[in-house]
């Protein structure tokens, strides 16, 4: 039997509502509508990207880094106030030999702090296979590597192509969940989309999100694209940018046509986007990722250091208010 993790804000006493949506469609209101739970804060944040490359140390602590990032503490530590808002990710995880949910994903993260502070955790996924129904805990898996859907959050949405045999690349899902949070942001949520790592996917919701005028925060030094685009954003030099998909391309001989003109478009895209909306939080390895394999250590004094940097960042974006 899966263990559950129960969200502290109340749901549905079923568990977590589960949608599908259909390209063309709209997203259904009970689900967009999560946001408006009584008592939630008028805040989403979209945790965006992964954990390749990242060392041991990160990976294990990175829901406490989450977690004590989510809060506001006093000078001997003690919360003052907790994040009571919407958290938003992909929607899968990984699930152990006994079918137990892990936390080792950053998608991982709104259902992780929806158990220990009264905050809504949604999601959206692409399906980029065709559903089955996980044999174990009956999970709902949605691609073709065992990925299940998280059911501890408050609802999660599975997008397909409107041709049913046909199904979704990574992406899927950007132009969905962006628009839902450029929607959100008019209504007057404070919105915004935190990066950690990443790849090609990560790069696209980088650059997508800024372009919709919505604030992203970008952690430094976790590796791959968001240490791209950090290097992009500051000293405007973009060859890291698509340097992991190119670098594969090349290897099996294929044509760089495709990722090169993606980095010709984040150029462009970079040039006209609003700077004031991007905030960069880095972390104490910075570089870690690409030193050679460089012990990296990352105990409770570096955590919490590294997690208040990012919990100022949030403030300073407005987040953390009181509901």
């Amino acid at each position: 039997m899966t263990k559950t993790n129960s969200p502290l804000v109340a749901g549905d006493k079923r568990g977590c509502l589960f949608f599908v949506q259909s390209s063309g469609q709209a997203a259904p209101a009970a689900f967009t509508g999560l946001v408006n739970t009584p008592g939630a804060a008028r805040e989403v944040i979209r945790i965006a990207g992964g954990c390749k490359g990242l060392p041991a140390e990160f990976q294990t602590g990175m829901m406490r880094y989450f977690q004590e990032a989510f809060r506001l503490v006093d000078a001997d530590g003690n919360t003052t106030r907790e994040y009571t808002g919407t958290v938003f990710s992909g929607g899968t995880a990984n699930a152990d030999e006994s079918g137990d949910l892990k936390n080792d994903m950053v998608t991982n993260a709104p259902a992780y702090l929806a158990a220990i502070y009264r905050c809504i955790a949604i999601s959206t996924t692409p399906r980029t296979a065709h559903m089955a129904l996980d044999r174990r805990a009956g999970g709902v898996v949605v691609d073709d590597y065992g990925g299940r859907i998280d059911h501890r959050q408050h609802g999660a949405l599975v997008t397909q192509p409107s041709v049913l045999d046909e199904v979704f690349d990574w992406d899927g899902d950007l132009d969905l969940y962006l628009g839902m949070m450029e929607g959100w942001q008019q209504a007057g949520f404070k919105t915004g989309v935190l990066v950690l790592n990443g790849g090609d996917v990560s790069r696209r919701e980088i650059y997508k999100a800024l372009k919709l005028g919505l604030p992203v925060i970008v952690i430094e030094g976790s590796g791959r694209e968001a240490d791209a685009f950090v290097k992009a954003y500051r000293d405007g030099d973009f060859s890291l940018t698509g340097a992991e998909t190119r670098a594969k391309l090349v290897s099996k001989q294929k044509s760089t046509a495709d990722i090169d003109a993606e980095v010709e478009q984040c150029k462009v895209d970079l040039a006209e986007i609003d700077r004031s909306l991007v905030t960069l939080v880095p972390l104490s390895f910075a570089n870690a990722t690409s030193d050679g394999g460089k012990p990296v250590v990352w105990d409770e004094e570096t955590l919490l250091r590294d997690a208040k940097v990012l919990r100022e960042a949030l403030v300073a974006r407005g987040f953390l208010a009181a509901a």
